[in-house]
């Protein structure tokens, strides 16, 4: 990656004229491959100017934009990128990329249970799931909307989120000033055609200011109006729009409390575990299917995990508050094999510092890998890493 590309200098290429990864590497001298590495990360970074859309006009691709610099109040005659010409197949999760979603607690039989009901009860189809970091929330939401078939779109909620960009802003595209719909806008006009679900991504991480735009939305009227674009109202269907409203929940997150309102608008709830500690086997089954690991060995990483999970419930153990997520325990399985073909020693222990403890723990880190060490001493069997060249 070039270290001397500069996100001046991209600015400067879209405010004259460049839209695309290949036009902007054009402009600014780079290959293709080194820029599109570089505006990947840029866009990902909250705190660089720089949007990525797919512009389902113009032959489609992807298009930067910078945010406008200065709120815009009247947008009412900008011109619309894509001509809201949206393909929603494009949003549709591929089954491919999404893992199958273990239950823990029958939930989501139950939630597939309201859907197929609402014709009938007239129930809207608005959920929320909460539960620690890496219990499965967002795989959940995946899952469904690949099940079916709907085009997902994500609402990701932060202490920054302004209810403005739900609705949509102005951006500087190719040196032109256009409107880019936001992620609200985008599923109340799918809702118009299909089922579509909606993300709502750690939403007690956003204010209730901001979170307000979303209220008109999410009852019976699922509809709201663009205030800078002269009072537009945008209205969907609301039983086709599948709200899945996720929260961390547990002392190490900061959050906003959600008021009754807030609550009634998300729906129904359910409060995840980590599959380990509610089904231990299948969350070995799926450390098995993303790991050349058997199950009856990944049980045994499940179980030395679950023990700093339940640690971390335990208001006796004040010191460890965070369990181990679930992706964790899977790198763990992953980097152990790893380790082990390299003929490396201690293979677990060591991919257990590697995989879960540094990334996941930090003052705790000696408290976590000691009940890790002994729960792992305590097992019938070590882990067999693979091929008997391997494990020797």
């Amino acid at each position: 990656m070039s270290s001397h590309l500069k996100i001046e200098d991209v600015h400067d290429a879209i405010e004259n004229g460049a839209r695309t990864k290949n036009e902007i590497a054009e402009v600014v001298g780079k290959s293709p491959s080194n820029t599109n590495r570089k505006l990947k990360a840029w866009v990902e970074n909250e705190d660089v100017r720089l949007d990525r859309h797919w512009n389902h006009g113009d032959g489609g691709g992807y298009v930067y934009t910078i945010p406008a610099k200065d709120e815009i109040d009247d947008a009412e005659d900008l011109p619309i990128l894509g001509s809201r010409n949206y393909d929603w197949d494009r949003f549709v999760p591929d089954t491919e990329d999404v893992p199958v979603y273990r239950q823990a607690e029958r939930e989501l039989d139950e939630i597939k249970a309201v859907l197929k009901a609402r014709g009938a009860t007239g129930q809207l189809p608005r959920f929320q799931i909460s539960g620690p970091t890496g219990c499965g929330k967002t795989t959940l939401a995946e899952y469904l909307a690949a099940d079916r078939g709907a085009p997902m779109i994500t609402i990701q909620c932060n202490y920054a989120l302004r209810g403005a960009e739900l609705l949509g802003t102005p951006q500087i595209v190719g040196g032109d000033v256009m409107w880019v719909d936001g992620p609200l806008t985008r599923a109340l006009l799918a809702s118009r055609e299909r089922e579509v679900l909606v993300l709502i991504d750690e939403v007690t991480r956003a204010t209730a200011r901001s979170k307000g735009t979303l209220f008109p939305a999410l009852d019976h009227r699922a509809e709201v109006k663009i205030k800078p674009r002269g009072n537009e109202l945008i209205s969907g269907v609301a039983e086709d729009m599948i709200t899945v409203a996720t929260m961390n929940e547990g002392q190490d997150y900061e959050t906003e409390e959600l008021d009754a309102a807030e609550e009634r608008r998300l729906g129904l709830k359910w409060e995840l575990p980590y599959l380990g500690q509610h089904s231990p086997d299948l969350e070995a089954e799926l450390v098995a299917t993303k790991t050349p690991m058997p199950s009856t060995d990944a049980r045994v990483l499940v179980d030395a995990a679950n023990v700093v999970r339940d640690a971390a419930e335990d208001e006796s153990e004040p010191a460890i508050t965070r369990g181990v997520p679930t992706p964790a325990v899977i790198s763990w399985a992953q980097t152990a094999y790893a380790f082990a073909e390299r003929g490396l020693n201690d293979p677990v222990g060591r991919a257990m510092q590697s995989a879960v403890v540094k990334p996941v723990y930090d003052e705790v880190a000696g408290d976590v890998a000691g009940k890790i060490h002994s729960a792992l001493k305590r097992a019938d069997h070590e882990p067999d890493l693979g091929p008997e060249e391997v494990t020797a």
